[in-house]
Parts: C-alpha cells; sequence; structure tokens
C-alpha cells in the first residue's frame, strides 16, 4: 500500500514541523511524492505550510481540520487515500 492519506495525516500529528523531505525519508518514497501528497493536504485544509528560516523549505503541520480527519479515519469512518 503507498502513501496514503491516513499515514501522513498521522506522521503530521508525531512530528510537527515536518518538511517534504522527511515525510519521503520516513515512509521510503521519493520527495517528489512526499511533496505532492503535503500539497494535497494543503489544498485540502488538512495541513498548513509555512516557509523555514531559509525560504526555501515548507514545514507542515496539522489544522484542526486535519486533527478531525484523522480521527475520523482512525475509527474507521472514512477513507484512507
Amino acid at each position: 500500500m503507498g502513501l496514503t492519506k491516513q499515514k501522513v495525516l498521522t506522521f503530521l500529528a508525531q512530528a510537527p514541523d515536518a518538511d517534504a523531505q522527511g515525510v519521503a525519508l520516513a515512509f521510503g518514497v521519493s520527495y517528489s511524492v512526499s511533496a505532492m501528497a503535503l500539497l494535497r493536504l494543503v489544498r485540502q485544509g488538512l495541513a498548513g505550510r509555512r516557509r523555514h528560516v531559509e525560504g526555501k523549505v515548507y514545514r507542515y503541520h496539522l489544522t484542526e481540520r486535519g486533527r478531525s480527519r484523522l480521527e475520523v479515519l482512525r475509527t474507521g469512518g472514512g477513507s484512507t487515500g
């Protein structure tokens, strides 16, 4: 099974301020796969992002909506994709 919404949301819940490279390393996927997964979460309002001090790297965190969605996914009330 690939990189699912639930996996990324769970990772962000445990590692706030993560970047795409950290997600890629944690799940053994390419940087582009993790960056696209994170961007989808941002567009859905489930994660937020801000530029790190250097201005080249985005740091990601769960939003309240993301926390709620993760809870639904954990209890089996939604899709894992």
